[in-house]
């Protein structure tokens, strides 16, 4: 059994120092190689606890994000970040409910993890992975069972790391005090730019991506749009009860001392659905299908034929999988996951690369024909 990184990618809008207050989209100075050269420079050698740009005492409801792990290829210039996002309030403690929990029952459940782990503070929270490609100016996340990565955290983060911590020619910042109305405590806004002689103008820095969209997943679900009449799903549940088992179930129940039960089930429903609705299970199936499970799977059915069709053959293969994390590790190592990557990244950029014609002999091809 193996874990499964399924990898999303974001085009980079944004990156770079632009003119204060213009709306022109090209910057003056900065691109995605530089500032990842930078940020690595200064993460370098830094405690864990250090990674954080921003003072957590002064944002409390902001989510506090740490770096944990970088590689670097030298080849492609690829970079793969490894950031930890914390869970919990300013104390580290992280709430949850009992899996024996009742509905309605709303005392005797809930349970705390403390953030002391054989008497050491520990930071509870879950590793985000992040594959940047500045030769295609991509950021893309590579998300596991055990990980959340989303490119708004990324691009937040890099940019408080270039505007509070790390050093610029450019930078400007000034200083401002003032009382906090209800404490009295003093405060210290600090108001960062960046100087161009050339220009003779203040500059911002700006880090944004957003969804990159691959050219096969639109071609796929606009032409299954037009096939599909029937989905089927292949799911497994599972129940604790057994009065309602048959006899050969609780004579297995009373040998194996078990009272949970696995049924595969398989539901087949007729549908019409728009390029949207095909779109959006194409992602569906993508994030939950496991190669390892030979039951699980999503297909869908044609007219007038009864054979099913899966998903798994109509969808591209922008994904990863490593062997499972042992109980001694909680995140994967940014050169792990990276040479993972680079094994297969030309199969995996592929789609990112191709421009595909609806109208050609190619079509089925697209959606995964022989």
């Amino acid at each position: 059994m193996k874990d499964k990184g399924l990898i999303s990618f974001f085009e980079v809008k944004q990156c770079g120092f632009y003119k204060n207050g213009s709306k022109d989209e090209v910057p003056i100075d900065g691109a995605l190689d530089e500032i990842l050269e930078k940020f690595c420079a200064w993460v370098d050698s830094r405690d864990f606890i250090q990674t954080i740009p921003w003072d957590v005492s002064s944002h409390q409801k902001r989510t506090q994000i740490y770096c944990k792990s970088i590689a670097h290829d030298e080849t492609t210039k690829d970079t793969l970040l490894v950031l930890w996002k914390r869970f919990g309030d300013d104390s580290g403690k992280v709430s949850g409910i009992s899996p024996d929990a009742k509905v309605g029952v709303d005392s005797g459940d809930s349970i705390q993890l403390d953030s002391k782990v054989k008497g050491q503070s520990a930071i509870l929270g879950q590793p985000m992975y992040y594959w940047i490609i500045p030769s295609l100016d991509i950021i893309a996340t590579v998300n596991f069972p055990h990980s959340s990565a989303a490119t708004f955290d990324v691009c937040q983060y890099l940019k408080r790391c270039m505007d509070y911590r790390i050093d610029h020619p450019s930078k400007k910042v000034t200083e401002k005090e003032s009382e906090h109305p209800d404490t009295g405590m003093p405060i210290i806004r600090k108001n960062v730019t960046y100087w161009d002689d050339g220009a003779n103008c203040n500059l911002k820095f700006k880090l944004s991506a957003s969804t990159k969209e691959i050219n096969s997943d639109r071609a796929n679900a606009d032409v299954l749009a037009n096939r599909i009449t029937h989905i089927v799903i292949r799911d497994t549940i599972s129940t604790f009860q057994s009065d309602d088992k048959d006899a050969l179930f609780k004579l297995w129940s009373k040998v194996n001392k078990k009272k949970k039960f696995s049924k595969n089930i398989e539901l087949v429903e007729s549908a019409n659905l728009t390029p949207d609705e095909v779109s959006e299970i194409l992602k569906i199936h993508e994030k939950e299908y496991n190669p390892s499970n030979k039951w699980i799977n999503i297909g869908f059915r044609e007219s007038e034929n009864d054979s099913t069709k899966w998903f798994h053959k109509y969808v591209t293969k922008e994904h990863i999988f490593l062997p499972y994390l042992d109980r001694s590790q909680n995140y994967y190592p940014a050169k792990v996951v990276l040479d993972k990557i680079l094994k297969k990244r030309d199969e995996i950029l592929l789609q990112l690369t191709t421009n595909y014609d609806l109208g050609s002999d190619n079509y089925d091809k697209v959606v995964g024909g022989e």
